[in-house]
């Protein structure tokens, strides 16, 4: 739980800005936009555990050459 709770408590807003834009376009323009709403939590959950640690913490970057 500690990645999720790490980018959540870093990026809440962002999420929930994608939300009201897929809401939004769903209700204004298609309602096919709404498939998107069951992949927001999949891709949360891959930069959750791709960007922090087991205790929540932001993983420092790695420079790779």
């Amino acid at each position: 739980m500690g990645p999720l709770i790490g980018l959540w408590r870093d990026t809440w807003w962002v999420w929930l800005v994608f939300l009201a834009i897929v809401v939004v376009l769903g209700i204004l323009v298609t309602p096919y936009y709404m498939v998107f709403l069951p992949v927001l939590p999949g891709v949360f959950a891959y930069f959750a555990f791709n960007r922090y640690d087991s205790d929540g913490n932001e993983k420092p970057d790695v420079d790779r050459h």
